[in-house]
């Protein structure tokens, strides 16, 4: 009877284990920094070169925060950091749209003369 009380509680406990390690704000930390990663430095650096400093930034604070165990800071910080990447994202994106509509304009105009010559 020890054995199965013990069992149960044994199995109780590493059921609650990763409940009880669980750090939101490290996750928020990785979520972010991989978010940043993910994104090509030269195109952020061209389509957005602010905002990419400022997610960049906001990471070295998530981080720093992190590390002096201020946890909710931690997680406004990669909040922040989050958002700038997202931004920086959709810059580059806006740019590569704005290029495909250049080029499509360029081929218009080139079959309009085409046609009346």
């Amino acid at each position: 009877m020890k054995k199965i009380v013990a069992a149960a509680l044994m199995g109780t406990l590493l059921l609650a284990a990763p409940v009880a390690f669980a750090n939101p704000a490290r996750d928020e930390l990785i979520r972010t920094e991989a978010q940043i990663a993910a994104l090509n430095t030269a195109d952020a650096s061209s389509a957005a070169p602010a905002n990419f400093q400022e997610a960049q930034l906001r990471l070295s604070e998530a981080r720093a925060a992190e590390a002096a165990k201020q946890r909710e800071a931690s997680i406004w910080r990669s909040s922040e950091a989050s958002l700038q990447a997202e931004i920086v994202q959709e810059k580059i994106k806006l740019r590569a749209l704005e290029r495909t509509v250049s080029e499509i304009e360029t081929g218009i105009a080139t079959l309009r003369r085409e046609l009346n010559s």
